[in-house]
């Protein structure tokens, strides 16, 4: 039997106003498409509004989780999205966030997305939704979301994914490979801390545009060779502020480039964005992607910021999201 504990990060009643944590424990059985079993077998997720609402799920990049929107003076990684009167507005939904697996401790390391998916709906089946109103997932999230789109295509009414496409581009794969390298490395010298640093400085290398580091930084030299240069200072910062274990980054890295879903498996009504100035996951994956989906629809937008534009462009992307999730069902 699959049971369920309710958890609250906060010992406060703002804490269960403002949303509540959910822990569901997986089967004993369930187990990984690479054999793997988790030793510790529990998905969070965070419920925020109304439960009579429709649901609608809502998952971003490896460094996002359950935090979707604010909750006491915990900020959500999407609140411009996701809030009362927003895009995706908590006086219409009740929103589900949720931490991707594997948790903190875990053995299991080899994870795709097709069994974040399966967890999700195990975890769904314990709080009783049977269906979702939307799934909306950027990044990584967007990738679990067509995992769970192909995998359930009848628990589903809406899927809208943003900057994800069916499979990682081969270019973006050998980079997140370095990447893992270079954290193997750290960890054989005893530098897994400053392993996990380095992939994050090369990683906003890769989500950000050439266009936007020209405008924010100047070329300015330090006084000795190997001094940072201003553009360095923001990643090392970057880096530094990054809290992941090297185990868990490896993991979600090495999810992103196992991914792979059967377009034509995909039912539901699908909106696709793409930011054009995308160097992770081009426009043109997603564009394709989205001719293939029988219901797909396509928007493409301009942005400074790269891979990051749904995280910093809600003010562009925020009203095709409302009308999408909001229009009557077809």
């Amino acid at each position: 039997m699959t049971a369920v504990s309710r958890l609250l990060t906060e010992e406060r009643d703002d804490a269960v106003d403002a949303g509540c944590d959910v822990g569901v424990l997986l089967p004993a059985d369930f187990a990984l498409e690479s054999g793997d079993r988790l030793s510790r077998p529990e998905i969070v997720l965070r419920i925020y509004g109304d439960r009579a609402l429709p649901k609608v799920l809502v998952a971003g990049g490896i460094s996002a989780g359950r935090a979707v929107a604010d909750h006491g003076r915990e900020k959500g990684w999407w609140r411009a999205i996701v809030n009362g009167g927003g895009a995706v507005d908590l006086n219409d939904f009740c929103v589900i966030g949720f931490d991707f697996l594997p948790n903190v401790g875990e053995a299991a390391r080899t994870i795709s997305t097709g069994d974040q998916a399966r967890a999700l709906a195990r975890a769904l089946d314990a709080i009783k939704v049977a269906k979702l109103h939307a799934f909306v997932g950027a990044s990584y999230g967007g990738m679990v979301a067509l995992a769970f789109a192909e995998a359930f295509p009848h628990r589903l009414e809406r899927l809208c994914v943003l900057s994800a496409a069916d499979r990682p581009q081969p270019a973006a794969t050998a980079l997140r490979g370095v990447q893992r390298r270079i954290v193997a490395f750290a960890r054989r010298v005893g530098a897994a801390e400053e392993g996990v640093s380095l992939a994050r400085q090369l990683a906003m290398i890769a989500y950000r545009t050439p266009e936007e580091f020209a405008a924010r930084f100047a070329h300015e030299s330090g006084a000795a060779a190997g001094d940072p240069y201003d553009v360095c200072r923001y990643l090392i910062s970057r880096g530094g502020a990054f809290r992941m274990s090297a185990e868990r980054y490896v993991t979600l890295s090495d999810s992103i480039d196992r991914h792979a879903i059967d377009p034509r498996k995909v039912k539901a009504p699908a909106l696709f964005l793409a930011s054009l100035s995308d160097r992770l996951v081009p426009p043109e994956d997603i564009e394709r992607l989205s001719r293939q989906v029988e219901r797909g629809a396509y928007v493409a937008f301009n942005s400074l910021y790269g891979h990051d534009a749904f995280l910093k462009e809600t003010a562009t992307i925020g009203p095709v999201i409302k009308s999408f999730i909001e229009e009557a069902q077809p």
